[in-house]
């Protein structure tokens, strides 16, 4: 493969709620623009500078090396949603010890 060569994937990323993607964004520390359905993030590694989210077809357009940071912001949309939905519902969500675990209470 010549060095020059940059290689693509188009990943399926469902997020029905472009309020709770924008926190997300916010609390990993991240910044976006927003343009005609899509949605450019941009990460704090300035190496992998950013990737684009196309709302319209639920789909992030990355490289390969940025699958971890796409994860990242996954993750953080799914707790953004147990969040909301505990609101909702008036439970409690609360992080438990390591980043990955919560409790939902009533």
């Amino acid at each position: 493969m010549p060095c020059w060569e940059v290689r693509t994937m188009c990943v399926e990323f469902k997020a029905k709620h472009l309020d709770l993607l924008k926190k997300a964004i916010k609390v990993l520390g991240w910044s976006f623009e927003s343009t005609a359905g899509r949605l450019r993030v941009k990460t704090a590694d300035p190496a992998w500078t950013s990737f684009t989210i196309d709302l319209v077809s639920q789909k992030a357009e990355i490289r390969t090396e940025q699958q971890p940071s796409l994860n990242q912001l996954k993750q953080q949309y799914s707790k953004e949603a147990l969040k909301r939905a505990a609101r909702l519902r008036g439970w409690q969500f609360k992080q438990q010890g390591q980043e990955r675990k919560g409790v939902l209470r009533k």
